[in-house]
């Protein structure tokens, strides 16, 4: 196993970004006197402010502070509770009515209204982007103002799960239509607690309370990220000061802030998994179910999570984390490492002598270091794998244009927190999809039909079982978040899809 090197951030270095950050130095001013502005660091910047342009974790991560659904996750009771919608009933297996809040506004001082509820949701079931995350809706009309009947295609029992999708958020449609879609994109308006203020790309995005928010008004004034991609640099950043939270601690600084007596460490369980991700209709052995069933042998976990992971984590072997409903203890295999066995299941599909692969590998921590590792265990087996490093964006437009991308390291976000979710990402139709099985189909719809959680967790067994035969996907661990922050941040709630919520969040000085 290569050695993984832990990267550092010079004095110079962390001087010099210091001095070009705005709202950088050190804090001046009363003792426990509180702040006007929050100062939270990522890892990456959003690939679209809309969200009918991008559902992915960097980007719902922060435009969930502008924009809100019918229903919100409650992380506290992890139940759903009423957001824009204050009740809803269902009359029958595909209609669902909805009474709307009355006397909510948007950023741009309008009134929200059934029509607004609609053309926003309407939007994303037709979106060539989005459309997979609604791909039930079947129609949606208003009931006057300040209500809504959805009719789904089919049965859907989980329908209130998939209305906290940060993608199932209402925006004006007076607004939409008169900036158009790009100019949304740069200036969204929704109903958050915050309102958009400034982007700087790749640099920072910067909100401010909105007054007339119709619920509890956020603690602090200015909410403001900054895209920070190095882990070692947010760190510092913390650490000296100039920074009040970082979403995204990596695992090898995390001994550090939690020796530190200004700073905390707060560890939450989430409903990500890392894995890799098989291209299974490929022009390569990868569309071999033994080999990529080889693959799942040859692969020694404990290491990814000890080593490369710091021991932050979890090892599992299921496609949903122990936080998402349908979760089963009893199908989790774990660590299936076997390299004799792997080595018997690649003559079986005939590479006895193994191949060679390409994998396409995210960008920084830990992405690349888990690909050393992983490669070194492929390579005992006669897999000998070549790394391509690139930007996400860039290997979801390759997966999208249904390029060849064999393999793919990277991680998978429940997003519902219901398995419902990861097999509609699996179903034949899925856009980008690289799985191709009608029974996705089969199983997703029974499970849908379901009235009871035992009935569902029924159905959702027989996809593990189904997961474990074919392999489109090989879960590595489970994601264990970690979130650095000063003593003097008091209010903040993990969630655990990484959409935290900040307007609870007061800061001192």
């Amino acid at each position: 196993m290569r050695k993984i090197v832990k990267r550092t951030l010079s004095l110079f270095t962390a001087a010099m970004i210091c001095l070009s950050l705005a709202g950088c130095g050190g804090g001046s001013g009363k003792e426990g006197a509180a702040k006007d502005t929050l100062t939270v660091l990522k890892n990456e910047d959003v690939t679209s402010l809309d969200p009918g342009k991008a559902m992915n974790q960097r980007s719902f991560s922060i435009y969930s502070q502008m924009f809100e659904g019918l229903v919100k996750y409650n992380p506290d009771t992890k139940k759903i509770d009423p957001c824009l919608a204050t009740d809803w009933k269902q009359s029958d297996d595909t209609t669902w009515h909805f009474n709307l809040r009355k006397g909510v506004k948007f950023h741009d001082g309008t009134t929200m209204t059934s029509k607004d509820v609609v053309y926003s949701l309407m939007r994303y079931a037709k979106s060539p982007v989005v459309s997979t995350y609604m791909d039930w809706v079947a129609d949606i009309q208003p009931d006057g103002d300040y209500a809504v009947t959805i009719k789904t295609k089919k049965p859907y029992a989980t329908l209130i799960s998939c209305l906290t999708y940060p993608v199932a958020v209402i925006f004006p449609q007076g607004y939409f239509e008169k900036v158009g879609e790009s100019g949304f994109g740069q200036k969204p308006v929704g109903t958050g607690p915050y309102k958009f203020v400034k982007r700087a790309e790749s640099d920072s995005i910067a909100m401010e309370r909105f007054d007339d928010y119709w619920g509890d008004k956020a603690k602090t004034k200015n909410l403001v990220f900054k895209i920070i991609p190095e882990g070692s640099q947010r760190t510092v950043m913390l650490q000296n000061g100039e920074a009040d939270i970082v979403t995204d601690v990596i695992t090898s600084d995390a001994a550090s802030i939690e020796q530190n007596d200004k700073l905390s460490l707060m560890k939450a369980n989430s409903n990500k998994y890392y894995s890799l991700m098989f291209k299974c209709n490929s022009k390569t052995p990868i569309k071999n179910p033994k080999v990529r069933q080889a693959i799942a042998y040859a692969i020694d976990k404990k290491p990814l999570v000890d080593v490369v992971m710091n021991g932050y984590g979890q090892v599992g072997s299921l496609l949903v984390t122990p936080t998402v409903k349908g979760y089963d203890k009893a199908k989790d295999q774990g660590n299936l490492y076997n390299e004799a066995k792997a080595k018997e299941l690649l003559k079986e599909a005939g590479y006895p002598n193994g191949f060679e692969i390409e994998m396409y590998v995210r960008s920084g921590q830990p992405y690349e270091e888990l690909t050393t590792v992983v490669q070194d265990q492929l390579k005992k087996v006669g897999i000998n794998v070549k790394q391509i490093v690139m930007d996400s964006n860039k290997i979801q437009e390759k997966l999208f244009a249904g390029d060849e991308v064999p393999i793919e390291i990277g991680f998978f976000n429940n997003i519902t927190g219901d398995t419902d979710f990861i097999m509609q990402k699996l179903l034949p139709t899925t856009y980008g999809q690289t799985y191709f099985n009608d029974e996705m189909t089969v199983l997703i719809n029974k499970a849908r039909s379901e009235k009871t959680e035992e009935g569902r967790n029924k159905v959702y067994d027989e996809y593990f079982d189904l997961m474990a035969k074919d392999n489109p996907q090989i879960s590595l661990f489970y994601e264990q978040m970690l979130i650095g922050m000063g003593k003097h941040v008091k209010g903040f709630k993990p969630n655990p899809l990484g959409a935290h919520q900040f307007s609870t969040v007061s800061v001192s000085q």
